[in-house]
């Protein structure tokens, strides 16, 4: 990831799912952990993702602790199996409309630029917790070696 993107990279999470009819994600930006984003598509039936480039749409309302978005039109992009995503998750407004198909399997994976000007990508590795691949309620815990 670090040689497509040219960024020093920590790993903050993963997560694969597989969505299934009637399925949405809404419009949103991402937090901190999903500075670089990917999906990739590892099967099932095409659920494009809109992505809006301008970086400007849809920031924070922190007065209301609301997200504003936008309803301009986006970029659709259509993955195929094997095909990967990588994008500002935390920068640019992206979702996907109501899934029509049967099922569609995705991979998530989520990174921190090192010299990132949004946060401490070290305190943020593994997304608090002592390593990848464990739930939410791990974040903060040390494990016994």
């Amino acid at each position: 990831m670090e040689k497509h993107t040219g960024l020093k990279l920590n790993p903050t999470y993963a997560y694969a799912r597989i969505y299934k009819t009637g399925d949405i994600l809404h419009r949103h930006k991402d937090r901190f952990s999903c500075e670089i984003s990917t999906t990739m598509n590892l099967g099932g039936d095409d659920w494009p993702i809109f992505i809006e480039g301008k970086k400007n749409v849809g920031l924070p309302d922190d007065k209301k602790g609301i997200t504003v978005t936008s309803n301009n039109k986006g970029s659709k992009v259509t993955l195929k199996p094997g095909d990967m995503l990588v994008y500002k998750g935390n920068l640019l407004e992206h979702w996907r409309e109501p899934f029509v198909g049967q099922d569609c399997a995705q991979v998530f994976l989520h990174y921190n630029d090192v010299n990132s000007e949004f946060g401490n990508a070290e305190e943020n590795m593994f997304d608090g917790r002592p390593h990848l691949g464990l739930p939410p309620y791990f974040k903060g815990m040390k494990l016994n070696s």
